[in-house]
């Protein structure tokens, strides 16, 4: 029976292209459809740098993961690296901003398909006044509701369904930018002279501000996808991360094309009626350009792929959050009874029903794609943070490269507003102090020593904010999250911490390959 078990097991696992795919369609999904044109009023002709630098960020992060996961090739590894490398209390405020993120993105996705279908009716049953109205939001968890569907089949047939979908989703932005760069021939003087023409209100540090503030981390994020599936993916040391650096070089490319195929379509005179890249405001970029060019069977084809392509990324995301959160289950973090797997499709259908009850919540509450792109980008950046601290503290030899990778996350929250940063703090804060009411048996010393440092330094980038100038605000920070890095990855702390760890017996307990 065990014999028969593990050949399913095997059997049923991912290939290394499964896994590529899989983390390619997150990458494409509403952030190719909102991106060019927040991108462009964002940093102007600097947004091409902007893309690049997202992909070379989103690709460190992924090299701090995959060390993680060639270590502790376990099933949810995103949100389980500080568990491993220190211990669950110390990765809690981790592992929920990152759970959290990747949750709140399957309402993300869904909302943006609902927002598409709005503007293309011009109607205002479904949207008014850039608010999604209640019969648009029933229509958003109806495609909730088609992305748990999916995921209740089990990760074979997802990844079947996935790869199908996948290749359009791939194709329908290939054949936009095509058409877009044939279209902009006809606008004279737009393919030779919009490198030029109003740019003069941006510089490299926009391109800086628009990874966060134009989506375009948030387009990258699903890069990780393949992590939270790590132990249902063949040979993980080698597989994931290959499907990593495959799949954010293939969405680059895809994006850097798209960015220029939409800055070439703009009809020039439009351009300077508008006052530039940064006067731009159309509710559904893509569709709405389409439209403005004459271009109907291309929005007909934008309308479709508003529907596929936030949804191929929303049902991946559904089913990684559900294994984040079972994660966090198996680490103590969250309530044991989550972590039963399903003996048949191997996940834990309790979780991933807890993820849609919360995103459908968080849908329902939200107003816009773009405010909640925001937020959400937040908490992937949080969540990227334990990479780095989990690969310094594991591998100590990776420490150097460990600190350059959680410096430059470290500005980049600098980036976001000081609201956003206000309102993510709070939350964590918040649950934070619940959690240590419910593991008050650990005893009061060990909760603040293990929870206090983060927490204080997150207030602390707040402070940096408000309270300095901008470029004064990223040197202090700079040197603050260096001291913070070392402190946390320093092996005496790091000691300490495994002293409380739930996870000493990691090899025994993880989901071998």
């Amino acid at each position: 029976m065990n014999s028969l078990q593990e050949n399913n097991s095997r059997k049923n696992k991912m290939s290394l292209l499964s896994a590529t795919l899989l983390s390619t369609t997150c990458m494409i999904g509403s952030g190719w459809l909102f991106s060019s044109q927040l991108s462009a009023k964002a940093a102007g002709n600097w947004a091409f740098l902007a893309w690049i630098l997202s992909a070379i960020l989103a690709g460190a992060v992924g090299l701090c993961l995959s060390k993680v996961v060639a270590t502790f090739p376990v099933r949810g590894a995103t949100t389980r690296s500080s568990a491993l490398s220190h211990n669950n209390i110390f990765g809690m405020p981790f592992a929920f901003a990152n759970w959290f993120g990747i949750m709140m993105t399957v309402a993300a996705e869904a909302q943006a398909t609902t927002q598409y279908l709005a503007s293309s009716t011009g109607s205002k049953f479904l949207i008014y006044n850039h608010n999604l109205t209640g019969h648009g939001k029933l229509l958003a968890l109806l495609l909730l509701l088609i992305y748990l569907f999916i995921n209740f089949k089990g990760v074979q047939r997802l990844s079947k369904v996935n790869n199908i979908i996948t290749v359009f989703k791939i194709f329908i932005p290939l054949f936009t930018v095509i058409i877009f760069i044939i279209a902009g021939l006809d606008h004279s003087g737009n393919t030779t002279n919009f490198m030029l023409s109003t740019n003069s209100h941006f510089g490299p540090i926009s391109a800086f501000s628009a990874i966060t503030g134009a989506g375009l981390l948030y387009s990258f994020n699903g890069f990780q996808t393949s992590v939270a599936y790590a132990s249902e993916i063949k040979n993980p040391k080698r597989n994931v991360p290959l499907s990593m650096l495959y799949s954010i070089l293939i969405v680059l490319a895809l994006y850097l094309l798209l960015q220029y195929a939409f800055m070439v379509a703009i009809p020039h005179d439009k351009l300077l009626t508008e006052g530039g890249w940064q006067g731009l405001h159309m509710s559904s970029p893509l569709l709405n350009l389409s439209m403005l060019l004459g271009l109907n069977f291309m929005a007909m084809l934008l309308i479709a792929d508003s529907v596929i392509s936030p949804t191929g990324t929303g049902y991946a995301y559904l089913g990684a959050s559900s294994r984040m959160l079972y994660a966090m289950s198996a680490e103590g973090q969250m309530p044991r009874w989550i972590a039963k797997l399903s003996p048949i499709n191997n996940f834990s259908k309790r979780s991933m029903l807890i993820n849609f009850l919360l995103a459908a919540i968080m849908l329902w509450n939200a107003n816009s794609w773009s405010g909640l792109m925001i937020i959400v980008t937040g908490f992937h950046i949080i969540g990227y943070m334990a990479a780095p601290v989990s690969m310094g503290a594991i591998t100590p030899k990776t420490r150097i490269w460990g600190l350059i990778v959680f410096v430059v996350t470290s500005l980049i929250m600098l980036t976001l507003s000081p609201v956003a940063l206000w309102n993510i703090n709070l939350s964590l804060t918040t649950i934070m102090i619940i959690y240590a009411f419910i593991q008050h048996e650990a005893g009061i010393k060990r909760l603040l020593i293990y929870t206090i440092p983060f927490l204080s330094y997150l207030w602390v980038l707040y402070a940096t904010k408000i309270l300095f100038s901008h470029n004064l605000s990223y040197f202090i920070f700079s040197i603050v999250a260096i001291i913070f890095y070392i402190f946390i990855t320093n092996g005496k702390y790091v000691s300490y911490c495994k002293e409380f760890s739930a996870v000493n017996d990691i090899k025994e307990k993880y989901e071998a390959p």
